[in-house]
């Protein structure tokens, strides 16, 4: 099973030298939505959403399968 690794960039770069063992990219995308949702609901906390904060997840070679800003996790509803 490929390794991907999550690079979280907020108010600190947290760079994951780790990773974790998923089937696809696709699994890789998901686990990234779900994180970067999880870190949007601490902000919310907080008081205060940052959604250029990003997650940048990384194949084995090292190769960006996805960059994904906190804005493309949630859909923002003003009515």
């Amino acid at each position: 099973m490929p390794r991907f690794f999550f690079n979280v960039y907020d108010t600190i770069d947290a760079l994951d030298d780790e990773g974790f063992c998923l089937p696809d990219a696709a699994a890789a995308r998901r686990e990234a939505l779900l994180s970067a949702r999880a870190l949007i609901c601490e902000q919310v906390k907080l008081g205060t959403i940052n959604l250029s904060y990003r997650i940048e997840v990384l194949d084995e070679s090292g190769n960006t399968v996805l960059d994904l800003p906190y804005s493309a996790a949630v859909d923002i509803v003003d009515v």
